[in-house]
């Protein structure tokens, strides 16, 4: 049940490098008792998810606040539209604060650190949403983990259906009993009935309900039954969702590009959107790339893994993190601080990374983020999990 990754980039080949040297290869133990080092990949259990062992290491979390701008700006020349507005709302935004407009940088993490923070002047909030992007910070990552290969399909939560471990039935409510199954005590609409539901609203984005799409349809809630049902198979507390540090620290891939693949993106390496605003005979009409899938795919399709073999880290669905991201970073210096800033905050609003099918590239950089309420669920909204790894220590000489 293991299998070893050997798609490696310079930079990724560098960082793993430097890791084994600094510490030796690390060597870990499989809940069946394989021995796994990093990129292998292996299964705790038949109905268990396929995880990558990752490589240790350090990187830059986030983005610089000239990155989240030209990303903006890149998203309105995509609806051809003008940006002087943006960038002069942005200036006078960044000079009521006091903050310099030309190097706003350190000025907006002294507002973020001080006693006069309001979000309602936070231009994060009311110029450029992809400012909840910064600060970029350096993050070492000093808790070992394999991250799951895919997002968790229907597949594998199917088995935690039928095993008792998740939701009862699996089966889809008809979209007019949905309603009235939300009001009526006792009954749970099932999460095929809220992506049916959904779909009502979307009929250009059907949901095919294959085994290898992911899980969508689930609340942030729901997914813990899902980690717990895991942790009840392998007889221990090892599974859990990633934090955001542990989510873009794997989707970067040991690269600092605006994404893992390079600094463009194409639809054959990720499932998202090329859309652009006209402006025919007076009138705006949208056109789309006629490559859209414009709907899920299987975790299986596109080639869509990145060096180090983690698939859709961009794109497809999108997936809740652990951490609460509300407002900017918190600017942690390591994994294991950004776990425990988090460990007893049941209901707070959860960072979401990774864009989506509907959405435009810009949503599928690493670094892009939103946040949004833990009972969220949505027929564009997934997750995949983490394994915390137990170093095996060699025996003395």
């Amino acid at each position: 049940m293991r299998r070893r990754l050997t798609l490696l980039s310079f930079a990724s080949i560098c960082l793993v490098t430097s890791t084994i040297s600094a510490m030796a290869q690390e060597k870990y133990l499989t809940a069946i008792g394989e021995e796994v080092v990093p990129l292998d990949v292996f299964q705790d259990c038949e109905v268990c998810p396929e995880m990558i062992v990752l490589p240790l290491g350090t990187f830059r979390m986030g983005s610089t606040v000239g990155e989240a701008n030209a990303a903006k700006l890149r998203y309105f020349t995509s609806r051809n539209a003008d940006t002087s507005r943006y960038e002069e709302e942005l200036r006078q935004s960044f000079e009521r604060l006091n903050i310099d407009p030309d190097n706003p940088e350190a000025g907006q993490l002294r507002y973020y650190a001080s006693e006069y923070y309001d979000q309602q002047d936070d231009p994060q909030y009311s110029v450029n949403p992809m400012l909840h992007e910064v600060p970029s910070h350096e993050v070492t990552i000093d808790l070992p983990i394999a991250m799951g290969r895919n997002e968790v399909t229907r597949e594998d939560w199917a088995a935690c259906v039928e095993d008792g471990g998740c939701e009862n039935g699996q089966s889809v409510i008809p979209v007019s009993e949905y309603v009235a199954c939300e009001k009526r005590r006792g009954c749970i609409p099932t999460p095929d009935s809220r992506v049916a539901f959904r779909i009502q609203k979307q009929p250009l984005s059907q949901h095919p309900l294959a085994p290898l799409h992911p899980r969508v349809g689930v609340t942030y809630y729901e997914m813990q039954d899902y980690v717990s049902w895991l942790n009840e198979k392998v007889g221990a507390s090892l599974y859990r969702l990633p934090t955001e540090a542990e989510w873009e620290y794997a989707a970067r891939a040991g690269t600092t590009t605006r994404f893992a693949q390079g600094d463009t993106l194409t639809l054959d390496q990720a499932n998202f959107t090329i859309s652009r605003l006209e402006v025919i005979e007076g009138e705006y009409v949208w056109e789309y790339d006629p490559r859209n899938a414009r709907r899920l795919l299987p975790v299986d399709n596109l080639d869509a893994a990145n060096d180090w073999g983690l698939r859709h880290m961009s794109g497809n669905a999108s997936e809740f993190t652990s951490t609460c991201g509300a407002g900017p970073h918190r600017a942690l210096s390591s994994s294991s601080s950004y776990l425990e800033a988090d460990r007893d905050r049941p209901n707070c609003r959860r960072s979401i990374k990774g864009g989506f099918y509907l959405g435009n590239v810009e949503l599928a950089r690493p670094a892009r983020r939103v946040d949004s309420p833990s009972e969220h669920w949505s027929s564009w909204l997934g997750f995949r999990v983490v394994r915390d790894l137990h170093p095996i220590l060699d025996a003395p000489d």
